[in-house]
């Protein structure tokens, strides 16, 4: 069972680089590998299809706009997912100023990062009990515990490139997991019967 989102960091360098000398080629790659996980990623924070693809259509043509002068990332993946966090929730702040809501009311829109059943991967009939038990207990988590969760095991980033993407120190990435590990850890008994579950049909 794997969480992770595989890469080849020396691959998207090469067409990170093409693209910032003009490739549409390679941007056409990048946006051919990344569009639906960035995608996914935006939609936890903001239940709107159409509004995130924008978001992530408008992060890619920004990228391209502004290719000459751009960084070169030491992970285009974490840069990639840093951009689209921040437009989302930055053209979020925007669309309620404009509705004249009270833009602080933006923030509870990460309460909707969940994790959900197909986030876990198990396809198998017999593996949906220990689905549901799982979700549930990560949904139980406070927001930021469950985002540090999914960007380190699912987005398989590193806690530096974490505390990048959620304008935070290592440090605190380090107290999120730790925390969310202790919320488990109140919670063993499911726990262990869920990974029992796991290993019963796994193998």
């Amino acid at each position: 069972m794997s969480f992770s989102t595989s890469s080849n960091p020396v691959n998207e360098t090469h067409l990170w680089q093409q693209m910032k000398q003009g490739s549409e080629l390679a941007l056409g790659k990048l946006i051919k590998k990344y569009f639906n996980l960035l995608q996914n990623y935006g939609f936890k924070f903001v239940k709107d299809e159409a509004f995130v693809k924008d978001c992530v259509q408008d992060v890619f043509i920004a990228i391209w706009t502004h290719r000459e002068t751009i960084m070169s990332p030491q992970s285009i993946h974490a840069y990639l997912l840093s951009s689209v966090r921040r437009k989302v929730l930055r053209e979020k702040v925007r669309q309620r100023l404009d509705q004249k809501q009270n833009a602080n009311t933006v923030e509870k829109e990460a309460d909707l990062l969940d994790f959900s059943h197909e986030w876990l991967l198990i396809e198998q009939e017999s593996l949906n009990e220990m689905t549901r038990k799982v979700s549930e207990l990560l949904n139980e988590l406070p927001k930021r515990q469950r985002e540090v969760l999914y960007l380190r095991f699912y987005q398989n980033l590193e806690r530096a490139e974490i505390a990048d993407i959620m304008g935070i120190n290592e440090q605190s990435v380090s107290n999120h997991l730790q925390a969310a590990f202790k919320n488990f850890k109140d919670n063993w008994r499911q726990i262990i019967i869920c990974i029992g579950l796991f290993l019963k049909f796994s193998f």
